[in-house]
């Protein structure tokens, strides 16, 4: 019979929370992490703020994220997780958990995946607690939850598939912002600035509004498109 490989968090790492108040936030220093943050398994710590070495001190004493730790929501954005970086110094904000792994039995890029596997998000809905005010999972019951860990071998041929398609899905995501942003300032010049290619005998190919083109009342076409509320400006 096949393994299956099921296995407990509390087996692969250990669970810290973070601190239960909110520091001064400051415009630069060390970063105070948002669950905003955390966004389909990526870190945007443009959604984090800075606190005061001062307060960083105090708000690390329990632990100190650093890299390869799992960062996660337990309470309202419930699911989202993401690596800590190298290289960042930073301390867990606010409905933020922390997963320190042994590195002995799993990979941090695996264990990525394994948390965002439909698999696992099924086991936060089943262990979510609704309350009156925010959906949470009990810290204390989150090492027992089943997840799926295979051999190290495994792992890495895993992760390196999944870390390629989804470096080919950001890439494609980034084409179609590019796209869509060409498309919008095309859209503006010829739409809203009237500045279209223009490809009459008079114009020859030329920009309609940069090379004189003008705006004028036209009769005709107004009572044709008086009822659909079109403008009272055309192009002559």
């Amino acid at each position: 019979m096949k393994p299956d490989y099921m296995t407990t968090i509390g087996s692969i790492a250990d669970v810290y929370d973070g601190p239960h108040a909110t520091p001064k936030k400051l415009e630069q220093g060390p970063y105070f992490l948002s669950i905003s943050s955390l966004e389909k398994g990526r870190l945007d710590l443009k959604k984090s703020a800075f606190l005061s070495e001062n307060d960083f001190k105090k708000w690390t004493k329990r632990v100190t994220p650093k890299e390869g730790d799992l960062l996660f929501s337990y309470e309202t954005r419930l699911g989202e997780v993401a690596l800590m970086p190298p290289g960042i110094r930073a301390c867990l904000g606010r409905r933020m958990g922390l997963l320190r792994l042994n590195r002995e039995k799993v990979i941090p890029e695996y264990a990525l995946y394994a948390y965002l596997s439909p698999a696992f998000q099924q086991t936060i809905k089943a262990n979510t607690i609704t309350g009156a005010t925010v959906d949470r999972i009990a810290l204390n019951e989150l090492p027992n939850f089943s997840i799926r860990i295979p051999p190290i071998e495994e792992q890495k041929k895993v992760a390196k598939l999944l870390s390629e398609i989804d470096k080919k899905i950001e890439l494609n995501n980034r084409i179609n912002a590019e796209l869509e942003a060409m498309a919008k300032t095309l859209y503006d010049y010829w739409f809203v600035q009237f500045d279209f290619p223009d490809d009459s005998p008079q114009g020859q190919g030329n920009p309609y509004k940069t090379s004189g083109g003008k705006m004028v009342y036209n009769p005709t076409l107004n009572a044709k498109y008086r009822r659909g509320g079109a403008t009272k400006r055309y192009l002559k």
